[in-house]
C-alpha cells in the first residue's frame, strides 16, 4: 500500500513538472537541460522508492517472524495452562484433605486450649510463689556481677603489678648478671695470696672421722691454702639439722689437715661430716676474736 502511495506520488510530481515547464509564465529556453534535470530527479525518486520497497519488504518480513514467534509461544503458554490445570484439579482432592485435617486440628486444639486453661490454675499459683525468689534471684545476679566487675578490676591491678615485678625481675637479673662479670673481671687481674681469703669458699670431701669424733680428716692442705688457726663455716643439708656449723684447722700439711667441730652437736651427731660427704667450706672470721671485742665495746660503755 506506501508503494503505491509513493510511485502515484512520484508520477504526480514528473507531470506537474512538465506542466510547469510548458505552461509556465516563464518556459525555458533549453528543454533539453530541463528534461535532463528532470529525468535525473526521476532517477533519485526511483532509486528512492526502490529503497522504500526494500525497508517495506523487510519490515514485513520482521513482522511475518513475528507473528510464528508469536503463534508458538501462545501454543506453548497453552500447553503450560493445561497442565497447570490439570495440576491443580489433581491438587483439589488433596486440599480437601488437607482442610479436613486442618479441622479437625482445630477441634483438637480447642480441646487442649481448655485442658490447659484448667491446668494452668496451679501453675499460676506457683508463679506467684516463684516471684520472690525470681526478685532474690535478680538480686544476686546484680550482686555477683558487681562482683566480677570487681574481680576484673583486681585481676587488672594484679596484672600491672605482675607486669611491673617481672620487669623489676628482669632488671635484677640483669644487674646481678653484669656485677657477676665485674666481679669475675676484677679477680681475675687480683693475685691471690698463698691462703684462702676471708668468705672464700672451697670444696672439700671428708676422708675420715676422729676416733673421739671431734673432728674430720681431709686430704687438703697448704697446697690448698689452708693454714693454721683457720675458721670455716658450713652446712650439710643431708644431716639431721641443716642448720650451718664450724670447724677450725688445728692441724695442715702439705696436702694434710685435720679439722676440729667448734659444736658439740656435732661431735655426738655424726651426721654432720660423715666419712665420704662432700661439704663447701667457707672463710670467717674467728669467733673468739669477734666475742671479745663485743665484750670489750661492752665494758668500754
Amino acid at each position: 500500500m506506501i508503494l503505491y502511495i509513493f510511485r502515484i506520488l512520484a508520477f504526480l510530481g514528473v507531470l506537474s513538472l512538465f506542466a510547469f515547464i510548458l505552461l509556465g509564465p516563464k518556459a525555458s529556453t533549453s528543454l533539453s537541460e530541463d528534461l535532463a534535470l528532470v529525468q535525473q530527479q526521476h532517477a533519485e525518486l526511483t532509486l528512492q522508492l526502490d529503497l522504500d520497497k526494500n525497508e517495506s519488504n523487510l519490515a514485513l518480513s520482521g513482522l511475518y517472524r513475528k507473528r510464528v514467534d508469536y503463534r508458538d509461544k501462545e501454543e506453548e503458554y497453552l500447553s503450560e495452562i493445561k497442565d497447570l490445570q490439570g495440576e491443580v484439579e489433581g491438587f483439589t482432592p488433596r486440599l480437601e484433605l488437607i482442610e479436613k485435617q486442618i479441622k479437625e486440628k482445630s477441634d483438637e486444639l480447642s480441646k487442649l486450649e481448655k485442658e490447659i486453661s484448667t491446668a494452668r490454675q496451679p501453675i499460676d499459683e506457683i508463679v506467684i510463689q516463684i516471684q520472690p525468689i525470681e526478685e532474690k534471684k535478680k538480686t544476686i545476679e546484680k550482686e555477683k556481677l558487681r562482683l566480677q566487675e570487681a574481680l576484673a578490676l583486681v585481676k587488672r591491678d594484679a596484672g600491672q603489678i605482675e607486669n611491673k615485678f617481672k620487669a623489676l625481675e628482669v632488671k635484677r637479673n640483669l644487674a646481678s648478671d653484669n656485677f657477676e662479670e665485674e666481679h669475675s673481671r676484677l679477680m681475675k687481674g687480683i693475685k691471690k695470696p698463698h691462703h684462702l681469703y676471708y668468705a672464700v669458699d672451697k670444696e672439700i670431701v671428708v676422708a675420715n672421722r676422729a676416733p673421739s669424733g671431734k673432728g674430720i680428716f681431709v686430704n687438703n692442705g697448704y697446697v690448698d691454702g689452708f693454714r693454721d688457726d683457720m675458721e670455716f663455716i658450713t652446712r650439710n643439708e643431708n644431716a639431721s639439722s641443716n642448720v650451718s656449723f664450724r670447724l677450725k684447722a688445728t692441724l695442715v700439711q702439705k696436702n694434710f689437715s685435720f679439722l676440729k667441730f667448734m659444736d658439740q652437736l656435732q661431735v655426738r651427731d655424726s651426721s654432720f661430716a660423715p666419712e665420704g660427704q662432700t661439704l663447701i667450706l667457707t672463710r670467717s672470721g674467728q669467733l673468739k676474736e669477734e666475742w671479745n671485742q663485743v665484750e670489750q665495746n661492752i665494758t668500754l660503755e
